[in-house]
């Protein structure tokens, strides 16, 4: 069993000292190619849009909490006035004035 040990620790050695002459000898090429992927990749953040709203995450698309939403939203309107109270709200960041 040593030596089967041996002969993977053997090989491993033989691997990577040929991949650290490599990169050794052309140390250029290790180092700027990484950061240009990289700035490749960073581009792609830009168009990523994240989506935080639980309700659109965790329930199904025709579920019936939605439909209860929905009806609950169209009979009783929100009156963002004198007496708004906080708790009344259906959805959290919808707040427009009708």
């Amino acid at each position: 069993m040593l030596d089967s040990i041996k002969c993977v620790d053997y090989s491993l050695n033989k691997a990577f000292y040929k991949i650290g002459s490599i990169v050794g000898l052309h140390p250029k090429y290790f180092i700027i190619t990484p950061v240009i992927v990289t700035f490749i990749c960073i581009i792609g953040f830009r168009y990523i849009h994240y989506e935080i709203d639980p309700e659109y995450l965790f329930s199904p698309i025709n579920g019936p909490g939605k439909h209860e939403r929905a009806i609950v939203e169209q009979f009783f309107r929100m009156n963002y006035t004198k007496y708004f109270n906080l708790g009344r709200i259906t959805r959290p960041g919808k707040f427009s004035v009708r």
